[in-house]
């Protein structure tokens, strides 16, 4: 499903014919959940899906960036191919796709990797943390943006959130000889 989505098409691929392969990057309970392991593990990867499990429900939300991370730069990202999506565990019929529609406000990158992990438009999809671990502290977020810098809300709530876990995978075409493809990340965040 969201390889199609990466390549806007209306038919889901299969698993036979889908020209993807994910690998894992990070994983939250592996890995760590602070802002700044995510920040320096996830810095020079482009193309990357970041998927969480928002803690105490079955929504899982994430993003695809299709830039490269960098934890040096504080600004906003321009892009018109990034996008968030939720969905229930278990139940990919009812998901929600929300494409950028204000591609000089696509992504936020923040220096400050004490506090801040991926940011997809102004609050459209932030993981954040004042206590060094997404787990805990409830300061993540999927709200309508007051600039509605993508399609939809992913959430049906704007209530801030902790995550149980989280991954970063690349995409990577089965044809390894694009090799910018071929090193690039996928975060899941479960």
């Amino acid at each position: 499903m969201i390889s199609s989505w990466i390549d806007h098409r209306r038919v889901n691929y299969s698993s036979i014919n889908n020209p993807y392969e994910f690998r894992l990057i990070l994983r939250g309970s592996k890995d760590g959940f602070s802002p700044r392991t995510f920040l320096n593990v996830c810095d020079g990867y482009a193309n990357t899906i970041v998927v969480a499990k928002v803690k105490g429900t079955d929504e899982i939300v994430g993003g695809f960036n299709p830039l490269a991370w960098d934890k040096k730069t504080s600004k906003w990202k321009k892009t018109n191919k990034s996008f968030i999506f939720s969905f229930k565990e278990g139940d990919t019929q009812n998901s929600i796709l929300s494409r950028v529609k204000d591609e000089d406000h696509a992504l936020h990158y923040h220096y400050i990797s004490d506090y801040y992990g991926p940011e997809f438009g102004g609050d459209e999809f932030k993981l954040e943390s004042w206590v060094n671990d997404f787990t805990l502290d409830k300061q993540s977020v999927c709200s309508s943006s007051f600039f509605n810098y993508y399609e939809k809300p992913i959430r049906s709530t704007s209530e801030n959130f902790s995550i149980t876990d989280y991954e970063r995978k690349t995409k990577a075409l089965e044809d390894e000889s694009t090799l910018d493809l071929a090193y690039n990340g996928w975060c899941k965040i479960i």
